[in-house]
């Protein structure tokens, strides 16, 4: 009986510590992608921005430069509107990962406690 209860924790622990580092091998790819995007955006916006800020610099005529300041704003909006919508889509497939992880997990305890009453039957 002793000899049971310890496979069982020790399988137990293995199969937690196997979800835990699949948990956080997804955790890691969705940082990387978030991440990857966000220095992206960083990079597009310094870019817009210092473009825009030379061209102002120059610029001595009002309506010529509100019109490099609505066009800044416009490649901005556009830049963050797609950001987000990748966000969005990195973020989606990311519950889809967690999502498919859990349903593993339940299945597997499922199947193990399925196990363990067959032999209780069977004894």
């Amino acid at each position: 009986m002793q000899n049971e209860m310890f496979e069982n924790l020790t399988k137990f622990s293995q199969q937690t510590l196997e979800s835990w580092k699949k948990l956080g091998e997804a955790n890691l790819k969705l940082s990387e992608k978030l991440l990857k995007e966000q220095v992206e955006l960083t990079t597009a916006l310094v870019e817009a921005t210092t473009a825009t800020a030379e061209e102002l610099a120059q610029t001595k005529d009002v309506k010529a430069f509100a019109t490099l300041q609505a066009e800044w704003a416009q490649d901005v909006s556009k830049k963050l509107t797609e950001t987000s919508r990748s966000y969005a889509d990195i973020l989606a497939e990311a519950g889809k990962t967690y999502n498919s992880l859990f349903e593993t997990a339940v299945k597997t305890a499922g199947n193990d406690l399925a196990k363990k009453a067959e032999k209780k039957a069977a004894a």
